[in-house]
């Protein structure tokens, strides 16, 4: 009878270790699988890739452009952090704010209007781009170099 209580108990057991066994390797599957669109569409890219070759045409390379947090610029170059930023820091991340704000159909942040009534002359826009276009090259001729920056910036002020 004793022995009994022990086969059921063992049998117990053992059934519940397989259950974990089952339950750990569905998990395990669900980390290695992925879902029936993403493959899809895998293949699908993969067909094209193939007719591509086949026919002897050459495939386009899309840029994958990463996202631009236009908030966390705008935090970094207007919050509290911003007095640790350098001027070339600063320079450098107004640039980026300016690109990804026209990207996306923004008006242009260098082009101020004179009030609220008015609107930019098409000359406006000219210097906005000329003050960019030095401000890039400053940062370019920099490479890194705060101290490089602020020299070539003053330069190109006089």
């Amino acid at each position: 009878m004793i022995e009994e209580s022990q086969n059921a108990v063992s049998g117990t057991e053992s059934q519940i270790d397989t259950n974990q066994d089952y339950i750990s390797a569905l998990n395990e599957m669900k980390q290695n699988t992925v879902s029936k669109e993403a493959y899809d569409k895998l293949r699908a890219d993969n067909k094209k890739l193939l007719d591509t070759i086949v026919n002897g045409q050459s495939l386009e390379q899309t840029e994958v452009k990463e996202a631009v947090d236009v908030d966390a610029l705008r935090q970094e170059l207007f919050g509290k952090s911003r007095k640790d930023l350098t001027n070339l820091d600063f320079v450098d991340k107004a640039l980026q704010l300016r690109k990804e704000l026209m990207e996306r159909g923004e008006q242009d942040p260098f082009v101020m209007k004179a009030g609220p009534r008015s609107s930019p002359e098409p000359d406006d826009f000219k210097k906005a781009e000329r003050v960019a276009s030095v401000l890039q090259e400053c940062v370019d001729v920099a490479d890194g170099n705060a101290d490089v920056f602020n020299n070539e910036f003053q330069r190109r002020l006089i």
